[in-house]
């Protein structure tokens, strides 16, 4: 079943590879736009299932409309007939902000396009039979002014238009921008009869590079439908413009490059930490997509895969802040061809996850007998032995939407990239409702401690990474104890989830803790928060109220003399007073409270109340 999905997904990514390669054969083929431009319209519409019709719009400057430039599925004596002014129906819309606007059902489309005019609304009327279901429109960019949108129109209800479909007309959209510059030298040679001579010089110049581009476009689509390597895609695409090319994970950790000198490797790093730090993806997901420059134009630097977080990035040295029209033509589709190769990569980790959920979905809920042990261990490949520990990480619900879409993408990208830099750790990932489970295994002959060991380091591991591109809290961790056999796996996962439940109600997010470390606090789950409150009350008031009367630091005094276990020593070094301070103060605490530290049930009633007074007023 696992093999047959990830097949499809295989055949899916070469199908939008072969159209993308086919796109950009009829674009490069000739000069003339409006000669291709309606065979592009109905590959497109043909390789995407949802879609069942489309146009494409360009701006008039004359009428200061869209007008259509080319259709499929439409009546186009009345079709072509239609001019929509910015802002007008979802074709305006989207030329008016400039990015691509997806309407998704019925209600969304009627809205939108009850803004059109009386006119246009009845030729469009007579050239459909009915309004659309849903409706993706994708802006053309040229030169950092839109000129068209592109518009698939989706009538029927089997299927509907997917985030891989708009990526795809994306694409299509700025391979039309490069035809789009290349037609309006076509159309100044009509117009320049004066300039013959030095304009047949430019055509020529021009099909030379159109011919090259081709054949740019040709190679690195093959090495795509290939499922290559990075490294063949930096290495030829090097050869092709004579620059070093490298592309990076989204942490900046070097996959492939076209030379083994790797002298910048650490400013490009650094860079691409900053990026991801300064960009915040949830907060400027909208945002064209931009090369990064660096300081002193020595690179630019490509994301791959998507905007909000990227899945990678690619990287040209160069000397130059700017790129000719072959070599960003290259580039770019080498980026394309890169992405969906990352895509595929994500889409088969995404369905491994998902299989690994399924499989362990008994065994995590205590209802696996040992009959089937066997069989999960086998399907996981892994030992029903050994010491396993569950993780849970929980991303915080107070997020918007899309910031939670954010940090889960950086929390799978973290977990990932780490992974991939330890070979050595058994780690099986998995999701279990909302939160991320991570399950490690190690050998009995390890030891337990070698396995604590194991899960701190690559917890602290995770945490500096978030730390280094995100202001946020991303998640709490909660960590099981760890246990014996597959079996007791689910032991492990419940004190995990324990875990998590108390960080929830008494720490920040962001915190990590192993069960064991909440000790005794772990009944206060059991409790209603007032009445927590009420039992530390009843013991810290007579001190809280002296505090607040005489403004003194017994209250501090209190807390570190409890954390270093009475030692009033180290209590004294760390409050930075003579250690007969610190005696007068423990014995003036004593006082106020009516209590005797000597005494076991006075000290057990005290710490517990310090401890729920912190987690619930300090946290």
């Amino acid at each position: 079943m696992a093999r047959g999905l990830l097949e499809n997904e295989a055949d899916l990514s070469k199908r939008q590879l072969h159209l993308l390669m086919q796109v950009s054969t009829i674009f490069n083929s000739s000069l003339d736009f409006y000669s291709v431009i309606q065979s592009v319209i109905e590959e497109a519409v043909s390789a995407i299932d949802a879609a069942d019709g489309g146009v494409l719009f360009l701006y008039d400057h004359s009428s200061k409309s869209l007008k259509v430039a080319a259709s499929y599925g439409f009546r186009k004596k009345t079709v072509n007939e239609v001019m929509l002014k910015s802002g007008e129906s979802m074709t305006g819309m989207a030329f008016a902000q400039e990015k691509t606007l997806h309407f998704q059902t019925s209600k969304e489309v009627a809205h939108a396009m009850d803004t059109m005019s009386v006119q246009n609304a009845k030729l469009y009327k007579q050239s459909a039979e009915e309004r659309p279901l849903s409706t993706i429109c994708i802006p053309i960019i040229q030169d950092n002014v839109c000129t068209g949108v592109i518009v698939l129109d989706r009538f029927k209800q089997e299927k509907p238009f997917t985030e891989d479909d708009i990526r795809l007309v994306e694409a299509i959209s700025s391979q039309a921008a490069i035809a789009l510059e290349n037609a309006d030298l076509y159309r100044n040679k009509e117009i320049s009869l004066e300039k013959v001579q030095r304009f047949n010089q430019t055509i020529i110049h021009q099909n030379e590079g159109l011919s090259k581009s081709v054949e740019t476009h040709q190679a690195l689509s093959d090495i795509g439908m290939e499922e290559s390597s990075f490294g063949e895609i930096c290495t030829y695409l090097g050869n092709a413009i004579g620059k070093v090319v490298m592309v990076f994970d989204p942490f900046g950790d070097v996959k492939a490059s076209s030379t083994e000198d790797l002298q910048n490797r650490k400013v490009l790093k650094s860079t691409i930490i900053n990026h991801l730090h300064s960009k915040n993806g949830y907060r400027n997901s909208n945002e064209k997509d931009q090369a990064i420059v660096g300081l002193e134009g020595e690179f630019l630097i490509f994301p791959l895969g998507r905007l909000t977080f990227p899945l990678g990035y690619l990287a040209v040295i160069t000397d130059k802040r700017s790129l000719t029209r072959f070599e960003h033509s290259a580039v770019y589709h080498a980026c394309t061809v890169a992405g969906l190769q990352l895509m595929k990569k994500e889409s088969e980790h995404k369905e491994q996850q998902r299989l690994t959920s399924e499989l362990l979905i008994n065994v995590l809920s205590e209802q696996e007998d040992d009959s089937d042990l066997s069989y999960v261990s086998n399907r996981l490949d892994t030992s029903m032995d050994g010491y396993f520990t569950a993780a849970v990480l929980d991303v915080p619900q107070e997020y918007s939407k899309e910031q939670e879409e954010w940090l889960r993408r950086c929390i799978h990208s973290a977990i990932s990239h780490l992974l991939t830099n330890n070979s050595d750790i058994q780690v099986l990932v998995t999701e279990w409702g909302r939160q991320v489970v991570l399950i490690f295994h190690q050998e009995y002959k390890k030891g337990i401690e070698s396995s604590i060991i194991t899960v701190n380091r690559f917890m602290n591991d995770f945490n500096q990474l978030i730390e280094d591109i995100s202001e946020e809290k991303v998640c709490r961790i909660g960590i099981g104890k760890p246990v014996k056999g597959l079996l007791a796996l689910h032991q492990s996962f419940q004190e995990a989830k324990k875990t998590i439940k108390f960080l929830k109600r008494f720490a920040f997010a962001g915190s990590t803790s192993w069960y064991e470390e909440l000790g005794a606090l772990r009944l206060l789950l059991n409790n209603k928060e007032d009445e927590l409150a009420n039992y530390a009350f009843e013991y810290l008031s007579p001190l809280l109220a002296y505090e607040k009367r005489r403004k003194g630091e017994l209250f501090q005094t209190l807390f570190v003399y409890l954390s270093t276990g009475q030692d009033l020593k180290n209590a004294s070094e760390q409050l930075h007073v003579h250690v007969n301070t610190m005696n007068y103060r423990i014995q003036r605490i004593q006082e106020i409270m009516n209590i005797e530290f000597n005494n076991p049930t006075d000290l057990l009633n005290i710490q517990v109340a310090c401890n729920i007074y912190r987690y619930l007023y300090e946290a």
